[in-house]
């Protein structure tokens, strides 16, 4: 006996959309058994999909659950393509013969123009014990400070009563870019970054997405699997109009007493307050996240500051 397996062309669907959406590929194939003494006792749809999974021959030639449809060498896109789904039902008004759907299923990289890239933004406080209120001109340039501080702040407002800072809420930008990686990071991208997790807790070395530098904090990198070999990639960056600096005063050297130096009128009264306070910068380090192949890739790049993001 034999088996002949035929792809049946006009009966195939494919469903593919801008990433990250899941393509859908459905495809049909007959299989009819030839010779003519042969009566059908011997199988039944189970048989027939446990020879599709054995692959033995001929039923090879139909993709079983959990294979790809091709090598990346071949088609990088069909390579991505997972065979999830195969139904197998006899074919009506013909015996030994069967229909045998294939459904394959992925997120596709590669083949759409639109790379599925993702920014998010919020807004969140940060609490600061403001000794003084600065100025425009009290920030040390691109907020870099190396501790220990050798100078004051200087240019601002004291807002302190008898040493003790004003709890002060600082308004923040969070921002969230996500994008899609194939296992191959080949497809797609190039300057692919080999391990942006380094740069986290790192400062901007330069202005970027219309952020100031030192101002933006490269905070957290998550990746996570979205499909058998596509993965999300998240990065959270957050700018601070401090430029995350923080604010400590000083101690009276002789008995290490706050170092109320000052008056100030207050309420109709004169109290005490302290004038010598510091930045202390919490992230030192900085990082180029504008070149490609730190944080991310040249594509990801170019779409980002091609058009500048609305909150520029």
């Amino acid at each position: 006996m034999a088996w002949v397996i035929t792809k049946l062309h006009s009966e195939q669907f494919l469903s593919i959309g801008v990433e990250p959406a899941e393509c859908t590929l459905v495809t049909q194939f007959l299989i009819a058994q030839n010779t003519p003494s042969y009566n059908g006792t011997g199988e039944d749809v189970w048989n027939v999909w446990k020879s599709i999974q054995a692959e033995n021959v001929p039923f090879n030639a139909i993709y079983g659950i959990g294979k790809r449809l091709s090598t990346s060498a071949v088609d990088a896109g069909l390579a991505q393509m997972i065979v999830t789904d195969l139904r197998v039902t006899p074919a009506p008004n013909r015996p030994n013969t069967y229909l045998v759907t294939q459904t394959a299923k992925a997120p596709i990289l590669g083949e759409s123009p639109y790379a599925g890239l993702k920014i998010s933004t919020q807004t969140q406080n940060r609490t600061v014990a403001q000794y003084i209120r600065p100025s425009s001109a009290s920030f040390p340039a691109d907020f870099d400070v190396t501790w220990p501080s050798a100078t004051l702040i200087a240019g601002g407002t004291v807002t302190n009563v008898m040493g003790n800072p004003i709890q002060y809420q600082i308004s923040q930008d969070v921002v969230r870019i996500e994008y899609l990686e194939h296992e191959a990071a080949t497809i797609r991208y190039t300057n692919y970054p080999a391990n942006p997790a380094q740069y986290v807790n790192r400062r901007n070395s330069q202005q970027w997405l219309g952020f100031s530098s030192g101002a933006l904090l490269f905070s957290a990198y998550e990746q996570r699997y979205v499909s058998d070999q596509v993965k999300m990639n998240v990065l959270t960056f957050i700018n601070d109009p401090w430029g995350h600096l923080e604010q400590v005063s000083l101690r009276n050297p002789v008995d290490g007493s706050v170092w109320n130096d000052s008056t100030q009128s207050l309420g109709g009264s004169t109290i005490k307050v302290t004038n010598r306070a510091v930045w202390f910068q919490p992230y030192e380090l900085k990082g180029a996240f504008h070149q490609a192949g730190n944080v991310l890739p040249t594509e990801i790049l170019n779409q980002l500051t091609t058009v500048e993001p609305a909150w520029v």
